[in-house]
């Protein structure tokens, strides 16, 4: 059965009918908040279309809380491309349009993408000069993967179908917290020390990749903000982070300082909506706030790559200059102040 799949494709269903689109995205949370502005462009030119994402378990909430999608399929993971292929493939025929939507070529993605035998199947191809195997709407990658947001790449995949041009589009990263995300980040706000105050600020101590901001650095910028502010600092950071991150609470000798466990992205997304302002290195908790239009200070990091940064409209950025080992804590608080206010 499976090679009589790959043989052909299926005919594209008729004009008048509801276009059903499928987008295959990768594991995790930074990928899927990345390729939020695709499947708004997809909504926006198909108001009425059957927008479905197939995607691993970890990005899995992101694309539930995007209000572009209709309708979203968790894969049975596999350590073998092939036979995770085969066992997905029954959920993922009866598409028009199949997007792989991943910023290079992915093979498991790529078969994903052919065992739907969708008419029009559209990703990256690794080759460009020799036909495809696995897409009819090959599109080339950019000179430089490094050299554009990722999300930026990721609208190109949109390209054969004639729906957006590189330079000409509205970036729409938004997506929806779910109530029961609110009522986290609600309760939450309730307890001490965030009931102290109406203000508070979060600090993410976790980094992607490499970042010119020391643990002492955080430390010493949270006593400043403490001596200096009335803010109450919940700090954040990711599971394996998650022990820094208490430590560090537990060792500033104040009771307006505290860590934050948060279940998963949504429920930081709630959080991030109450805050005076995120302090963040550049990574996913920066797409998220871009998400939820929320203010957000973020620390460059170390590599120069284009694709990694947020776009957020009330993001701004905090970098290192040429030759620096580190970013100065000075530059840092003075980057906060149009937000701090002194006692």
């Amino acid at each position: 059965m499976f090679f009589r799949v790959l043989a052909g494709r299926r005919p594209p269903r008729p004009k008048e009918a509801k276009a059903r689109i499928l987008c295959f995205t990768c594991a995790g949370v930074s990928e899927m908040l990345d390729a939020l502005p695709l499947f708004h462009a997809l909504r926006r030119h198909h108001p009425q279309a059957q927008l479905t994402v197939a995607c691993d378990p970890l990005g899995a909430p992101i694309a539930q809380a995007c209000p572009a999608v209709n309708e979203v399929i968790v894969l049975e993971p596999g350590w073998n491309s092939w036979p995770a292929a085969l066992k997905n493939a029954a959920r993922l025929h009866d598409h028009d349009w199949v997007i792989a939507a991943k910023g290079g070529f992915d093979r498991r993605l790529a078969l994903l993408t052919r065992v739907t035998n969708a008419a029009i199947r559209i990703g990256f191809e690794r080759r460009a000069d020799r036909p495809s195997a696995y897409y009819t709407e090959p599109v080339a990658l950019p000179g430089d993967l490094n050299g554009e947001r990722r999300f930026n790449t990721l609208l190109r995949l949109l390209k054969p179908l004639g729906l957006v041009k590189s330079t000409d589009f509205s970036v729409d990263l938004s997506l929806r917290v779910p109530d029961s995300a609110r009522e986290f980040a609600a309760e939450i706000l309730a307890e001490f020390p965030f009931s102290l105050a109406s203000r508070f600020m979060l600090i993410n101590l976790s980094a992607a990749g490499g970042l010119k901001f020391r643990e002492e650095d955080f430390i010493a910028l949270a006593r400043r903000i403490l001596g200096s502010t009335d803010f109450i600092i919940g700090l954040v950071a990711a599971s394996a982070d998650q022990s820094t991150a208490d430590e560090i609470a537990a060792c500033m000798g104040s009771n307006r300082i505290t860590s934050v466990r948060t279940p998963g992205p949504l429920e930081l997304a709630a959080l991030l909506e109450h805050a005076v302002i995120l302090l963040t290195p550049e990574d996913e908790t920066a797409r998220l706030a871009a998400a939820v239009d929320a203010r957000a200070l973020v620390l460059g990091s170390e590599g120069p790559f284009k694709k990694e940064q947020a776009r957020g409209r009330r993001c701004d950025f905090v970098h290192a200059e040429p030759g620096e080992q580190t970013i100065p804590v000075e530059r840092v608080w003075q980057a906060l102040q149009p937000f701090v206010v002194s006692k």
